[in-house]
């Protein structure tokens, strides 16, 4: 494995999967690393729109902010030359994305809205992923039906909820505040994104490159630990014993974790602990929340240094 010359920070190994009948070269994150930042680079090298060096596999973090910036600058190329039409206002928010890029290589504070899967309070560190017309979704919304929790968020966002959730007393609040993922929400993404949309899911502190197929939505799996393995996609919301995922075809393939039928840990990761650690916070990531769940997460969050992702803000 070559380390790119010159590299000060942190460097990022790739992986080769087949995607739309075609091969497809993808960033994977180590516990610690920037999911914003890999989730962006992922949607897009996954809808074409960059190419890593073929005769590489590993790139610094600069190396790949700088695609970014590349990607930046040609949608102000086009728009200025009028390839893309002139739309001042997108122009503004281009070169505005751009001044912001770094934050998605440090976190990108985030404060959701519940009412929608797309409800998100506007910052400049957001203005990224519209600026390359990157969806980006979350799936902690509230059902209209239930009258009990739409009376108390009203218009709120989540930091003004969690301000106010002190003096609620009542159970459901509670665990509603602690979901990072409800039924209601999971329904509205299956539903309401497009069949063979790549977009950006938000997700228990976390940001996700996402894919809807058939009907289904799936989340990218791009930890380093699962580097050799065949399985590229787990379905949201659904974790079992021996944690199922798909692979190119969206066929099941039995990950190796809790004894399942691969339970040695894939070559070229350091441990078989290491690999089964990364199975069980992907487990976590993506399963059904209950109560305390966020606060149980955090905890295993601090015991194995992962940052999972940015913080409410």
């Amino acid at each position: 494995m070559a380390i790119p010359a010159g590299s000060s920070g942190r460097v990022y190994k790739t992986k080769l999967i087949r995607f739309r009948g075609s091969d497809r070269r993808i960033v994977l994150q180590e516990f610690d690393g920037p999911c914003s930042l890999v989730a962006i680079l992922n949607q897009l090298l996954l809808r074409g729109k960059l190419d890593l060096d073929p005769k590489k596999d590993v790139f610094s973090q600069e190396e790949l902010l700088s695609l970014l910036e590349q990607r930046l600058n040609d949608l102000i190329r086009d728009i200025t030359n009028g390839t893309a039409g002139y739309n001042p206002n997108r122009l503004q928010n281009i070169w505005d994305a751009k001044k912001k890029l770094p934050s998605v290589a440090t976190g990108i504070d985030v404060n959701i809205k519940f009412s929608s899967i797309e409800g998100f309070e506007f910052t400049p560190e957001l203005e990224i992923f519209d600026a390359l017309a990157i969806p980006l979704y979350h799936g902690c919304t509230v059902d209209p039906k239930d009258r009990n929790i739409t009376k108390v968020i009203g218009s709120k966002k989540y930091n003004e909820l969690l301000s106010e959730s002190v003096g609620m007393t009542t159970q459901k609040i509670k665990e509603f505040m602690e979901a990072s993922l409800t039924t209601y929400g999971r329904s509205r993404l299956r539903n309401d994104i497009k069949d063979g949309e790549l977009c950006v899911l938000f997700h228990d502190r976390h940001f996700s490159t996402m894919f809807k197929y058939k009907g289904e939505v799936y989340l990218l799996a791009s930890l380093e630990a699962f580097q050799d393995e065949p399985g590229y996609w787990k379905e949201l919301g659904k974790v079992k014993e021996g944690d199922m995922y798909v692979s190119r075809n969206f066929e099941e393939h039995k990950m190796g974790y809790h004894g399942s039928t691969n339970s040695a840990a894939p070559a070229g990761s350091d441990t078989n602990s290491d690999y089964q650690l990364a199975i069980s916070l992907q487990q976590q990531e993506y399963e059904q929340p209950q109560p305390q769940r966020n606060n149980v997460q955090q905890q295993s969050i601090g015991a194995s240094r992962l940052n999972s992702g940015p913080q409410f803000r």
